[in-house]
């Protein structure tokens, strides 16, 4: 789990539609010879090397994701193809990722350094990073961008400082504007579908902070309790899952209303398995997938009703492609292990071979 000051990081992305169960591989893997344990069982080729030549733009039809990696790149991943593509260098520890509603650019989110990254994805060249703070000591840990692509919104977190701030980047020009307070240690961003509020989780302080976006106006907290880490909104807009810390990595309901202080909390309704790490909920809002640092699970909602066994491994972040067919799983084994992207067919649950990167995946996210 990603750590930026006390804080941890994690990133969702996409969504997809109703299929089979997740299922969990059979026995132990056999691994060949210079390569390590991973979660399938299965081998890939080597980690793109960062010398190697670019490879062209693949098809528009294939499952593209990004994936930002804690050795300071971000790599591009053709999941239909099964292969890594050669690494962009980012930042000094990138640790969130968001691309614009209409694919062309991604912005990566560095850790260590208050800095945001615009990437144009089709020539695979970062440009000139964009300063959030001159604060010593900070650094982002995560990143939104708004339905309409005009607005990226950072969490930033301030060494020794209890409250985080959300600055808004004004996407057409990269000019940073004034943050708003949010709750203390603010670790992950979700945008309401219509744009009209985001939903800070806040680590340090167990509690989730509404900002009314046209105003920029922040509305009551919400208490969810524990060390929330992660919240994912339906595609409706009706509800949000957040993942909590704690508790065993328990799944709370928030009902969604029009007036932010009316939303309302429920009872926890899952776990996930070990240290919860992310949650992806699919486009019909019917299931949910949920990472954690033993396995990945796959729950119906509203109920929390586990489908399908557990995936084993250490998986770190999660999203899901828009047509709803995969689920793009990051992991790693350790110190020294395997790291890269498990995909996994939502429909039939089967894995596929892993795609190994160099680096450990904190980030990923999936062209529209």
């Amino acid at each position: 789990m990603a750590v930026v000051g006390m804080g941890i990081v994690l990133v969702m992305g996409g969504c997809a539609t109703a299929g089979a169960p997740l299922k969990s591989g059979t026995g132990s893997p056999s691994i060949p010879a210079g390569t390590s344990a991973h979660p399938s069982g299965a081998a890939s080729a080597a980690p793109a090397s960062p010398t190697q030549a670019p490879t062209p733009t693949p098809p528009a039809t294939d499952l593209m994701a990004y994936a930002a990696t804690m050795d300071g790149n971000v790599v591009p991943v053709d999941a239909t193809a099964g292969r890594a593509e050669a690494p962009i260098p980012a930042d000094l520890r990138p640790e969130a990722i968001a691309i614009t509603p209409d694919g062309r650019t991604a912005y990566v989110a560095d850790a260590f350094a208050a800095t945001v990254t615009p990437i144009d994805l089709t020539t695979g060249v970062a440009g000139a990073a964009i300063s959030i703070t001159a604060t010593p000591n900070s650094g982002i840990s995560a990143i939104a961008i708004s339905p309409s692509g005009a607005t990226a919104y950072v969490a930033v977190v301030v060494a020794a400082q209890a409250t985080g701030v959300v600055v808004p980047i004004d996407l057409a020009t990269g000019v940073p504007e004034v943050g708003i307070p949010v709750g203390s240690d603010p670790v992950h961003i979700a945008i309401t579908p219509d744009g009209s509020t985001a939903y800070v989780v806040d680590y340090g302080d167990g509690t989730i902070t509404p900002i009314a976006l046209a105003s920029g106006t922040v509305l009551p907290k919400i208490l969810v309790g524990g060390n929330p880490v992660d919240v994912a909104i339906t595609p409706d807009g009706h509800a949000a899952y957040v993942m909590d810390g704690l508790d065993a990595g328990a799944v709370i309901p928030i009902a969604l209303a029009a007036d932010p202080a009316r939303d309302v909390v429920g009872s926890a309704i899952s776990a996930v398995s070990g240290e919860a790490e992310a949650i992806a909920i699919t486009p019909d809002g019917s299931r949910a997938v949920l990472v954690g640092g033993t396995g990945a699970s796959l729950v119906s909602l509203p109920s929390g009703a586990q489908l399908g066994t557990t995936i084993s491994g250490s998986f770190t972040c999660v999203a899901i492609s828009p047509d709803g067919a995969t689920a793009l799983l990051g992991f790693f084994d350790g110190t020294g292990g395997t790291k890269g992207v498990l995909p996994v067919k939502l429909s039939g649950g089967a894995s596929g071979a892993p795609i190994i990167l160099a680096g450990e995946p904190a980030a990923i996210a999936i062209r529209p």
